[in-house]
């Protein structure tokens, strides 16, 4: 469960927030490796002193629309807060039981929980509670999806897990689900399904006037030729057991369509979100795939697929803003920028109070190695 950072000072949240980051240092390269390309996917968040980053996903034999397989990966790596006060990461002996990527990830007091995921481009039900003690690694497994599902979202309150749409066999999903950390024995018990089927949308818990809820933020379905991305903010009140629309993502005055970024609560009545994939350039990598599968002439094809690979290598990635929405008067407020490339496909969590977002992609194909850490503060 991602925890509180600061305190929310005044009820009508006029707060201001106020960015400090920090320099952690990259993902080592896994053992007999030279190079660590970076992880999009990987299981990530943090137990007491570790940071846990594993499995993920990449390309390291060339890029997709060329040729480049993908790789799933099964290291475990952890990065810890020496008593010098240096930051160290390491890979332990222990693997993943297989290659995995893109769960949904919730950092509890148990321990890191990795929900479903992929391996090797099939959905599954797996979910394992990672705990960690003197650098080892404990992994448990609690009790399977109602449905295989991959690019989800979760959060936590209390005790309680949820877990939100996601790529199931048939495409996104509108599938809700919990599961009470007490009472393993239930298994996950079907919710209120969500009005819009999504994968790649934040995922958080805050409080609005009443009650701890869930948000659901942005994210993309696939229902014509290209994918439709979404500025919506879904509410689920667990009281009543309903959701309700928040309005939309906005930014500079308009609505703001978001995938695959990253979101975490922060005080009281915050909810902070990092970078994300406008889709621009994602909707047009579709519909070029799309030409080139309907074009006959060699030369034409040719012409198509040098304009995408040119398009493509060219990405300049991905929106490196970071958006502030207030639960309770619902409005957005850009309070900074992600300095150096944004990553999307992964988690942010927090660790010890500072914000942690490790890894993921930079680029069609890409990925970063770099860690990102802020401690998000409130300014009178």
């Amino acid at each position: 469960m991602a925890q509180l950072i600061g305190s929310s000072c005044s009820p009508a949240g006029n707060e201001k927030l106020a960015l400090s980051w920090h320099k952690f240092p990259e993902i080592p390269p896994a053992s007999g490796e030279l190079v660590q390309p970076g992880l999009a996917g990987p299981i990530a968040g943090a137990h007491g002193n570790f940071v846990l980053v594993a499995g993920g996903a990449n390309f390291e034999d060339g890029l997709p629309w060329r040729g480049g397989k993908k790789k799933y990966h099964d290291e475990i790596f952890l990065l810890e807060k020496t008593a010098s006060g240096n930051y160290s990461w390491k890979q332990v002996c222990e693997k993943l039981p297989y290659p995995l990527a893109y769960p949904a990830c919730v950092s509890t007091p148990e321990g890191v929980v990795s929900i479903g995921g992929e391996d090797f481009d099939s959905p599954v039900k797996d979910v394992f509670l990672f705990s960690f003690q003197d650098g080892k690694v404990n992994r448990t497994s609690l009790p399977e999806l109602p449905e295989a599902i991959s690019s989800a979202g979760a959060a936590a309150i209390g005790n309680e897990l949820f877990v939100a749409g996601g790529l199931v066999a048939s495409g996104a999903s509108s599938a809700f689900y919990s599961l009470d950390m007490n009472n393993l024995a239930n298994g996950w018990r079907v919710l209120p399904e969500i009005p819009v089927a999504f994968s790649h949308a934040v995922v958080v818990s805050q409080k609005d006037e009443n009650e701890m809820c869930i948000y659901v933020i942005g994210g993309r379905n696939k229902t014509f030729e290209v994918s439709t991305f979404l500025s919506s903010v879904w509410k689920y009140t667990p009281s009543i057991q309903k959701w309700s629309l928040e309005g939309d993502i906005i930014s500079d005055g308009k609505s703001l369509a978001l995938s695959a970024g990253t979101g975490i609560s922060v005080g009281s009545n915050h909810i902070v979100l990092f970078g994300g994939d406008p889709g621009i350039f994602f909707n047009r990598t579709e519909r070029m795939n799309a030409a080139l599968e309907k074009v006959s002439g060699e030369e034409e094809r040719l012409k198509l697929w040098k304009e995408k690979d040119s398009m493509l290598t060219n990405h300049p990635g991905f929106s490196k803003e970071i958006l502030a929405f207030n639960t309770l008067s619902k409005n957005w407020e850009t309070i900074g920028e992600i300095a150096g490339e944004s990553p999307v496909t992964t988690t942010a969590f927090s660790w010890n109070g500072t914000t942690v977002i490790p890894s993921g992609e930079i680029r069609p194909g890409v990925r970063t190695p770099n860690v990102i850490a802020v401690d998000i503060q409130f300014e009178e």
